[in-house]
């Protein structure tokens, strides 16, 4: 049976010209990268595409017929909004309907999301808090908080990848609700990359899925990535790890709800008996955590007492 993993792809205007370029030719390395993983290690991936845009829907049903997912790919065009809940939705029907659980030497691996956007999501109004709230409901679902409510058999991780005018802060806040991860790009042609590395995190699992003590190595996991022509820092090699630990069962909690406390994704300000100074400025924030207390605000994250 093999892992299953969702493209879920911004389409809309300004990824047009050079952006819809790059991302085809990412997601092309990307199957190129699977099929290569399915022959040298026996680990078949199943791939699925979603687009959001002008179009919000399944372009592809998951599927190991990389044919098609390429095709599938190379039809894609850029035009009209984010709305990027909508695209969450989609990927959400189609692992529900069709994703699955399977076994790497006697270990669960649960099928992830790999998120890219290069902008802030919207709704029919266009840019606007509520986009924000109704795109972190929807990721919450995917995580330990809200998974089983929606018929999923293990919590999603969703890797995002952000570039151009996307905003961090909120998919950083994604990647922290379903102990995903999050990187922003400096460019549209360092896509290629991410996705390369997605692949290569994949063989990293079917490699050392039998010896607990490489599989958990955040230094085993730079020099395998390191021996394959990846240099990865420490930090993105230890969200990576994270991810993989968590699609195959380890990862510890994951952001639990406390009861009496406002549910995750809640927009908040602070009140009046707020003591930590103007460190947000007074702006609206998210709430992302309850055991740590953190909270999403403009650019920075701080502690909010709730």
């Amino acid at each position: 049976m093999p892992l299953d993993t969702i493209l879920c792809l911004d389409t809309s205007g300004s990824m047009a010209g050079r952006g819809m370029r790059e991302l085809k030719r990412a997601g092309e390395n990307f199957l190129q990268g699977v099929q290569e993983t399915a022959r040298e290690c026996n680990l078949k991936e199943n791939v699925g595409v979603v687009e959001f845009g002008k179009n919000e829907r399944i372009v592809q049903p998951l599927t190991n017929d990389y044919g098609k997912v390429k095709r599938a790919v190379d039809r894609l065009e850029a035009g009209g909004r984010t709305p990027m809940a909508s695209g969450l939705l989609n990927a959400l029907k189609e692992i529900v309907e069709h994703g699955g659980v399977i076994t790497v030497a006697g270990k669960p691996l649960a099928p992830r999301i790999i998120l890219m956007t290069d902008g802030v999501p919207t709704d029919d109004k266009g840019e606007s808090d509520e986009a924000k709230v109704q795109v972190l409901k929807t990721a919450a679902v995917f995580g330990p908080i809200g998974f089983k409510e929606v018929g999923l058999p293990h919590p999603i991780p969703i890797a995002c990848v952000g570039c151009g005018d996307c905003d961090p802060e909120l998919l950083g806040a994604v990647a922290k609700l379903t102990n995903g991860m999050f990187v922003q790009v400096d460019d549209v042609e360092q896509l290629s990359t991410f996705f390369k590395r997605q692949v290569l995190l994949i063989r990293f699992a079917a490699k050392f899925a039998d010896d607990m003590e490489q599989l958990t190595s955040l230094l085993v996991l730079r020099q395998f990535m390191k021996a394959l022509g990846e240099a990865v820092e420490e930090a993105e090699a230890e969200a990576m790890l994270g991810m993989l630990l968590g699609m195959m069962g380890m990862g510890g909690e994951g952001n639990r709800e406390v009861k009496g406390l406002p549910p995750l994704g809640t927009r908040v300000r602070r009140g009046k008996d707020w003591k930590w100074g103007d460190q947000d400025k007074h702006s609206v924030g998210t709430i992302i955590e309850h055991d740590k207390e953190n909270w999403e605000i403009g650019r920075a994250s701080c502690r909010e007492r709730v």
